[in-house]
């Protein structure tokens, strides 16, 4: 079940400044591309005598280019003004600077431009890389504090499951310092890399993993201990902008356990953030927690879970 919560509050009445150091290299960005976006119009063949390629046959193409690449100039120094909100630009701009170099590489491959024309690969694409991807995290982190602190974007899921357990079983399942590490699905690349080993209010577990070529660390804090009934934990780092699990245990009256999951989330980048990937975000919930509930039935029903965890205790 997916509900959505929105928080009418102005994003830009808690935005705080952008850095220095963000406002400068886009700075430096837009007077590049507006330098070598005009040098391309007004004498289109330049590039490639220099460099040794041959002449484009229609220059006009490549001064079409340069317009291009002139347009993103402006958007760099629209940018600079404000990365936290424009971040979209700077996106842009890095998918760009990513997919350009492959062109370059098919085009070398095919002979049809010389090495020499690569070194403009290193100051069009390669050099901003690095500044854009900071610029882009820095951004990621401020809409992460602004949906924290007030609610921005907020979703509700719940996953709820019968399990043939006690409350107190069930909940003492959840308890075992081993149990995470069998409820993370085999298709996610996460493993559990440091765990307090308590569910206890300040505890703290840590995983990593990738989300394809992208390191991924959550850290996760736990907030409210109610045993066998309920316990709760908050993202203290990690992919989400906001994040807080509750895990209950319900008594259903025969003997068994209504099992819930109540998570509020926020994905990072706002209203964007949710327009691109707010599906995706749904289906990796529904999926995971399917094979949580249904890992928890199994294992506690054939009781491997007992042997298993015990195994570590040896």
């Amino acid at each position: 079940m997916i509900e959505s919560k929105e928080n009418g509050m102005s994003l830009s009445s808690d935005r705080s400044r952008s850095p220095t150091w963000a406002c400068r290299w886009l700075w430096a960005a837009g007077i590049y591309n507006l330098t070598w976006g005009t040098l391309a119009i007004a004498w289109p063949h330049s590039l490639f005598d220099l460099t040794g390629a041959e002449r484009v046959n229609y220059p006009e193409i490549w001064q079409c280019v340069g317009m291009i690449v002139g347009v993103y100039g402006i958007g760099y120094v629209i940018a600079a003004g404000d990365s936290r909100t424009h971040w979209p630009i700077v996106l842009v701009g890095l998918l760009g600077k990513v997919f350009g170099p492959i062109g370059f590489l098919v085009a070398l491959f095919r002979g049809t431009f010389p090495p020499l024309f690569g070194l403009t690969i290193l100051t069009n694409d390669l050099l901003w890389w690095v500044p854009f991807a900071l610029i882009l995290r820095d951004a990621a982190k401020h809409h992460s504090a602004i949906s924290q602190s007030t609610g921005l974007g907020r979703q509700m899921y719940v996953k709820q499951s019968q399990i043939n357990a006690s409350p107190d079983a069930v909940f003492r399942f959840h308890e075992r310092p081993d149990a995470l590490p069998h409820l993370i699905p085999p298709w996610e690349n996460m493993k559990m890399f440091e765990s307090a080993g308590s569910l206890q209010p300040g505890s703290r577990v840590t995983l990593r993993g990738s989300l394809g070529i992208i390191p991924i660390e959550w850290i996760a804090v736990h907030t409210e201990y109610d045993p066998p009934h309920m316990f709760a934990d908050r993202q203290e780092s990690g992919p989400f902008a906001y994040w807080y699990h509750r895990h209950r245990f319900l008594d259903d009256g025969q003997g068994g356990t209504l099992l819930r999951d109540e998570v509020e989330y926020a994905v990072p980048f706002g209203v964007l953030g949710r327009w691109l990937g707010g599906w995706f975000v749904r289906r990796k919930l529904e999926a995971m927690f399917a094979y949580r509930h249904g890992k928890t039935q199994n294992l506690i029903a054939s009781g491997e879970w007992t042997i298993a965890l015990s195994a570590s205790e040896r």
